[in-house]
């Protein structure tokens, strides 16, 4: 947990303003179209209903499924793939425990690297199976009531087309950034002989496969849904 959760926050603190900007927007759009602003439940649903999908996604796909990817790596590829922070931990304490300064008894000082990758292993695991059954969970239901609610229109209206763009900005940006940390790794890390756990590249690779089918498919709904018809 004490990398998902940095990860997880990071990503949803990124959503927050693109969904405070999708809501001006949709806000304007209102305005200038000549249509009530007046509060409406049925739209403040869909709205909770389209922020929740976002949300369902990240958790279960970004958080989930990508930590899930993360272990595969460490057990296909190697371990110091998928779990470099902890090799630069111990390395970090070996020398600790040499200096003799400042140093302290802690409860895994006494654990050898093998169960120290082990047991990053199984909490890797444990939460990746958690948070992918959450997040599918709460997919599901709201897709499910989405769909229950909205009518052939709304599936084509504003709120709709903000919706997509949001999902595709938030997952363009998650995609770009982890391919640009987890190519570059992955390529030090197959090329150059560097020392176990220095080049850590199952994080951020994890992420970008996880992130681009997610972005193509809000890049694909995107363009059906303000393609003009003919």
């Amino acid at each position: 947990m004490d990398i998902i959760f940095p990860i997880l926050g990071g990503l949803f603190g990124l959503m927050v303003p693109i969904l405070i900007i999708v809501g001006i927007v949709y806000f304007i759009f209102r305005i200038r179209s000549g249509v009530s602003t007046r509060f409406s439940y049925r739209i403040a649903l869909r709205v909770y209903f389209y922020i929740v999908i976002l949300i369902s996604v990240g958790l279960g796909g970004l958080g989930g499924a990508s930590t899930l990817l993360k272990v595969g790596f460490g057990e296909v590829v190697g371990r110091e793939f998928s779990y470099g922070n902890v090799y630069e931990e111990h390395r970090y304490s070996q020398e600790r425990a040499k200096d003799k300064k400042n140093y302290s008894n802690a409860g895994d000082e006494h654990r050898s690297l093998p169960e120290k990758v082990e047991l990053e292993m199984k909490g890797n695991l444990i939460d990746g199976v958690s948070l992918a059954a959450i997040g599918l969970f709460l997919l599901l239901v709201h897709l499910l009531s989405r769909w229950w609610i909205e009518t052939e229109e709304e599936r084509s209206d504003s709120l709709r087309k903000l919706y997509l763009i949001a999902g595709l900005v938030f997952f363009a940006i998650v995609t770009i950034v982890s391919l640009a940390a987890g190519i570059p790794e992955t390529l030090r890390y197959a090329l150059l002989d560097v020392i176990p756990g220095e080049e850590s590249p199952g994080e951020p690779l994890s992420i970008a496969i996880i992130a681009l089918p997610a972005w193509i498919y809000y890049l694909v709904a995107t363009l059906r849904n303000v393609r003009p018809t003919t």
